[in-house]
């Protein structure tokens, strides 16, 4: 019997050593997050509200997925301080995107943070509509709608950094995006004139437009006229880009 004791005894100490080892252990290493759900501000500007995911799969790298959700709002006052508010009306622009990247963090980090180096592969598409008042050189007044859709598909390479400043609080500094891709519209501008005069002042300037890019992008646009409305299409244009800004996020 009191071998019996001494046993249950001595393996309640055991218990409580090995539980109090196992209590220091977890307040010395802190839980790994592999997890973050991060907003980027930056996008707002271009009237996207973009989120992004990352999951860790090992110490170093990670995979993200990122999605923009259009807000359809104004966009002329943003980008442009000369043009006449007179002059457009009924502005809006929407861009949607999806953005897929690998991430391979430097360093000896076990949360997601520090230097990283991230390929990556995005798909956009956008939509531009408004009103313009117009008038020729021979004082005739007019109205164009103005209607563009396209896409575009790219590749790109990102440098950042990402810092925890909280115990589920990060910061990601995204810089030295370099980014290629192609891209597709097609814009159409109807006129409300049925004065044959506007529709051929309107077709020579589009073809003129055409004439004065440079070549690799002017050999791409096609410019058609139908009833009244001057169409301008292109496909497969290539563009440079620079990906950079700001995101903050919640791991978990």
């Amino acid at each position: 019997m009191k071998t019996t004791l001494l046993f249950l005894l001595l393996s309640v100490l055991s218990l409580c050593s090995i539980a109090q080892e196992m209590s220091d252990i977890t307040k010395a290493s802190p839980k790994v997050h592999k997890n973050v759900i991060k907003f980027l501000p930056v996008n707002l500007y271009f009237n996207n509200i973009s989120l992004e995911y990352e999951r860790k799969f090992s110490p170093k790298n990670s995979f993200i997925l990122g999605v923009g959700i259009p807000s359809e709002k104004s966009f002329i006052s943003k980008f442009s301080s000369n043009v006449d508010p007179n002059d457009f009306s009924n502005d809006l622009l929407r861009t949607t995107a999806i953005r897929a990247a690998y991430r391979h963090y430097t360093g000896n980090h076990t949360q997601p943070a520090g230097f990283y180096i991230s390929p990556y592969l995005k798909y956009q598409t956008y939509s531009i509509s408004g009103k313009r008042n117009e008038s020729t050189d021979l004082g005739i007044s007019f109205k164009e709608d103005i209607k563009i859709d396209g896409s575009t598909m790219s590749a790109g390479l990102q440098f950042g950094a990402q810092l925890m400043i909280a115990k589920r609080v990060c910061i990601d500094f995204y810089f030295l995006g370099i980014e290629a891709g192609l891209a597709t519209f097609d814009e159409k501008v109807t006129t409300n004139s049925s004065d044959p005069t506007v529709l051929n002042a309107m077709f020579q300037y589009a073809q003129e437009f055409k004439s004065d890019l440079p070549s690799f992008i002017g050999d791409k646009l096609t410019v058609s006229k139908t009833g009244s409305t001057i169409g301008i299409k292109g496909a497969s244009i290539p563009y440079p880009w620079f990906r950079g800004g700001i995101s903050i996020g919640i791991a978990f």
